[in-house]
């Protein structure tokens, strides 16, 4: 059924060089994802990028492991061999989703210290010339010329030094020693968290890997005051968390957030990997056999999706009010006297009052049973009679009703709907509903009269409205109702 759509797909299917993998370190409980290239990034290099993200001293002796199995240890020499093959991710094993855990060395202090790496001697073309400073016969390197004149002197002296007196006698070839200071995280983590007026959750999280950085800025109420809001929203047991430990200090709050990454980190992992797994047998399943029907069944599900997220992205894109949730139709009425919320309802064939409003209203003993019966529509609903003649005021006009009268129990869909103006009443006085101007227009003879339709905070909770709402509240019975949810798991 979807093989034609099938096999254009998997033509347009390449198979991407590059992957995304977690590195996790466990000494310090540091997580980070990054994107590398199967072919060309080297187990080498991915021990620099461990050093870089998880905040280690040094790669010398770190090691990789991939599910529980020893994968590489990192031993840098100076002049490697040529006869030593260089592992790339690719060759390792490694694939998309993988979860990589780097260890250092138990005694890593030496790492802290600076480390010297000779440089061979390079002959160049051109001799050098008195002028240059450079080792007699061109055994040596100058770079003073690039350096400046105040520190051309000192940086001769100290290259002599360092190569023994080799670079004017060519004792031992000239060589250069250059001191350069081991990886440390100052050189890749910010000292500070990066932040700034109006910040989002998301630029905080994206800018600030460090969650001491991060716990910081979330718990700044004063300059972030809706940043704990927008987490809460997300996520409110994990707010609540965070903001009851980050009283107490903000390692505290920073320990809780970086094991939740960790938690969330290995479960989408174990997620995406077998999502992966399953995507790779169903695409060797269909290669093998084009009419296997699990395997199309799978496929045409996926693209169905891919159909239906691209819509959701092009309404939000386009249109992102359809999100929004529409308000009902309400205007200001009174009937005999009493006060209510009519719900404008095109879809009524009748005026509808409930038995509960009508004694409220004093209407109780105008209702002819004559008339009770069951209504049907949506739903089913007893009626208790019908009232033909009834009083409606909306603003400074009255009108004649004719209203029936439903069970409030058995009655009305909704129990807070006292009053709905039907169809009856709407072409009797030929009413327009105006949205552009938000207003219910009535014909009384050869005039107009206009009434509003009630915003969201004249309505009440019940009525979908704002009207007597209190977020502190709400937000309370959430994260109760979060809380005894937890404990009964």
């Amino acid at each position: 059924m979807y093989k034609d759509l099938i096999l254009i797909h998997f033509q347009k299917i390449k198979m991407a060089d590059e992957i995304s993998i977690t590195l996790t370190c466990l000494s310090n409980n540091a997580t980070e994802t990054i994107s590398v290239s199967r072919s060309s990034t080297t187990l080498a290099e991915l021990c620099e990028f461990a050093v870089a993200l998880l905040g280690l001293p040094s790669s010398a002796g770190l090691t990789l492991h991939r599910n529980g199995n020893h994968i590489f240890t990192n031993n840098p020499s100076p002049s490697p061999s040529p006869s030593v093959i260089v592992m790339n991710v690719g060759s390792a094993g490694i694939e998309n989703g993988d979860l990589i855990v780097a260890m250092p060395p138990r005694n890593n202090a030496a790492s802290s210290t600076s480390a010297s790496v000779p440089v061979p001697a390079v002959a160049p073309a051109v001799a050098s010339t008195p002028s240059s400073g450079g080792a007699v016969g061109g055994l040596g390197l100058d770079f003073s010329s690039l350096l400046g004149s105040s520190n051309a002197a000192q940086t001769t002296a100290s290259s002599s030094s360092n190569n023994g007196g080799g670079g004017r006698g060519g004792g031992r070839g000239g060589g250069l020693t250059f001191n350069i200071p081991s990886s440390t995280p100052g050189m890749f983590t910010p000292a500070a968290p990066v932040q700034w007026d109006g910040m989002s959750l998301d630029d905080a999280l994206s800018r600030n890997p460090n969650p001491a950085h991060f716990v910081q800025i979330l718990l700044d109420q004063q300059r972030h005051p809706n940043m704990l809001k927008e987490l809460n929203y997300h996520s409110p047991t994990l707010a609540t968390k965070l903001k009851h430990s980050g009283a107490i200090s903000i390692e505290n709050a920073a320990t809780i957030w970086r094991q939740e990454m960790q938690k969330n980190t290995m479960s989408s992992t174990l997620s995406q990997t077998m999502k992966l797994q399953q995507e790779q047998e169903m695409e060797r399943r269909l290669r093998t056999n084009p009419m296997d029907i699990d395997a199309n069944a799978y496929f045409g599900e996926k693209i169905k999706k891919q159909n239906v997220e691209d819509s959701y992205r092009q309404m939000m894109e386009e249109f992102p009010e359809s999100m929004g949730r529409v308000l009902m139709l309400y205007v200001d009425a009174e009937v005999n006297g009493y006060y209510i919320q009519a719900f404008v309802d095109s879809g009524a064939q009748s005026t509808i009052m409930s038995s509960k409003c009508a004694e409220q209203c004093g209407l109780s003993h105008l209702i002819d049973t004559r008339f009770e019966g069951v209504a049907v529509g949506v739903g089913t609903g007893k009626i208790l009679g019908r009232i033909h003649m009834a009083q409606m005021k909306i603003k400074d006009q009255f009108f004649p009703c004719t209203i029936t009268v439903m069970d409030s129990e058995k009655g009305l869909g909704d129990k807070n709907m006292d009053f709905l103006l039907g169809l009856d009443m709407l072409k009797r006085f030929h009413c327009n509903i105006d949205l552009q101007r938000n207003v219910l227009v009535f014909s009384v003879g050869s005039d107009k009269m206009e009434t509003p339709f009630l915003h969201e905070k004249d309505l009440a909770e019940t009525k979908g409205g704002t009207k007597g709402f209190d977020a502190d509240k709400s937000n309370m019975e959430i994260e109760k109702m979060r809380e005894d949810r937890e404990d009964s798991k």
